[in-house]
């Protein structure tokens, strides 16, 4: 699991439900410092509190970790609030990284 894309996905679920950070840790019952920390990908985080982010945000805990197309719609609704930061565009950078190893593992076998 990686922290940085798991952590934009839930960044980009708070966004797109127009959740301030606070409102978020507060329904999640986390601190809002820890919250942060999550979203940039500096922490991990239990199984207890995927519970309790996926509630809050009214997803199954599978897409937090996992996620599915919605990738690209997170980017995008990033950039069209203007919100692409150096961290979006790293772990941009690790997605396509990732997808190219998906790719090229395809292609080996």
């Amino acid at each position: 699991m990686d922290n940085c894309v798991v952590g934009r996905r839930i960044k980009g679920l708070r966004l797109a439900r127009k959740m301030t950070r606070e409102e978020l840790a507060e329904a999640a019952e986390l601190s809002t410092s820890f919250l942060y920390e999550i979203e940039t990908g500096k922490k991990g985080f239990s199984a207890y509190t995927l519970e309790s982010l996926a509630g809050a945000l009214d997803v199954q805990a599978d897409y937090i970790l996992r996620g599915n197309d919605g990738k690209k719609v997170e980017i995008a609704s990033q950039k069209a609030n203007g919100m692409l930061s150096l961290e979006s565009l790293i772990c941009i950078q690790k997605m396509l990284l990732d997808t190219y190893d998906e790719i090229q593992e395809l292609i080996d076998s």
